[in-house]
């Protein structure tokens, strides 16, 4: 028997957004519903968003995504 399945599934949406510094890359992101951001360059100091700050090493950023990765619901503090 076919199981079907109606309506809209909540899932997390992955987004990668590109162009140049100061093009409003991070304000448009941070319109998304309850977005995270990975800041990298220490960037998104004016938006009030739930961030991770990584600015040490590659090594530090797989760590985070990976974190991110195991548990997509992980509540950033």
């Amino acid at each position: 028997m076919l199981k079907i399945e109606t309506g809209i599934k909540p899932r997390a949406i992955k987004s990668v957004l590109y162009g140049p510094e100061g093009i409003g890359k991070s304000t448009l992101a941070s319109e998304f519903p309850n977005p995270l951001f990975i800041d990298t360059e220490n960037g998104t100091s004016t938006l009030n968003i739930r961030r991770v700050i990584c600015n040490k090493s590659w090594d530090e950023l797989i760590s985070i995504i990976g974190e991110i990765k195991n548990d997509p619901t992980i509540r950033w503090e």
